[in-house]
């Protein structure tokens, strides 16, 4: 199963509210929990620099790797937006499980 770039993000960004990774605390676990064939794949990269763009995400680069935080100056939109993409994830998943 292809996962989307919606999809990818909205993974990413529920793993580190679940962490509650926020600003300072940072995380290079951010890739576990997705399927390994993705682990490398064009569309996580792509979801990672657009997830940085919209300055949701704050990489920082610790011992070679680059960790993730979420922008605490973010956080309403965060939680807004991430709500809408589950939605919408859930309402695209339920049609596609009826046809």
């Amino acid at each position: 199963m292809d996962l989307s770039k919606l999809n990818v993000k909205a993974r990413i960004i529920r793993k580190l509210v679940r962490w509650q990774k926020w600003g300072g605390s940072h995380t290079e676990n951010i890739l576990k929990g997705l399927p390994k064939h993705l682990v490398g794949n064009k569309v996580v990269k792509e979801a990672l620099k657009e997830l940085e763009k919209d300055e949701w995400l704050v990489p920082a680069k610790k011992t070679g790797e680059t960790h993730y935080s979420l922008n605490p100056n973010k956080s309403s939109e965060i939680y807004s937006n991430s709500m809408k993409n589950i939605v919408k994830i859930l309402t695209i998943n339920l049609f596609r499980n009826l046809y």
